[in-house]
């Protein structure tokens, strides 16, 4: 449950310790699994969470409650920054430009239907980080290409590029997962 009801924010703006710990405990689940979508470890996706936590309590009192999922909305978009901050840092978002890429037969593929969110979510995480982190921002958080470009500081055509061939590369992850559990069917 990622709601936050105005009197329990009201309580950690008065520092109650035991209400930062409840809010943290659920919401801290949904968060890792934010991160970990955009950075592929948990490792770093636990370091982000703690890092985006405190940043949020040092500014709660400058929390402006608007309906109970604000809060979560607000955190996740610390998060989102920490995420792409901890990958620009390591200089490895591996962008190619749309100069580069080949055509390619994108396949069509029923296959996503048949999968668990947690295994869709592994395949995620083995993408390239360049190609990740643009599937992430545009087909999960909805960011349109001209606002991805601006985050990452690249240009919109290498976007599209990095989404289609995210797309490209999971519809091919998940058509050879199912045809492995296919054969071991058999």
């Amino acid at each position: 449950m990622r709601d936050v009801q105005l009197s329990e924010i009201r309580q950690c703006q008065t520092n109650d310790s035991k209400m930062v710990g409840v809010i943290f405990k659920r919401l801290h689940p949904s968060l890792i699994s934010l991160c970990y979508r955009y950075l592929g470890n948990t490792d770093d996706a636990e370091d982000v969470v703690m890092v985006s936590w405190m940043k949020v309590i040092q500014r709660i009192q400058d929390f402006k409650f608007e309906h109970p999922l604000s809060f979560y909305s607000y955190l996740k978009r610390i998060c989102i920054h920490e995420c792409l901050n901890l990958l620009r840092s390591k200089n490895n978002f591996n962008l190619i430009s749309l100069h580069n890429l080949s055509e390619l037969d994108e396949p069509f593929s029923d296959d996503i239907h048949q999968l668990d969110t947690k295994i869709l979510l592994e395949i995620i995480s083995q993408l390239p980080i360049g190609y990740r982190t643009v599937f992430n921002l545009f087909a999960i958080e909805g960011h349109s290409h001209a606002e991805i470009a601006a985050m990452l500081q690249i240009a919109e055509s290498t976007s599209k590029t990095q989404f289609r061939k995210a797309r490209l590369a999971l519809m091919q992850s998940i058509h050879k997962l199912n045809e492995e559990r296919k054969a071991n069917e058999r």
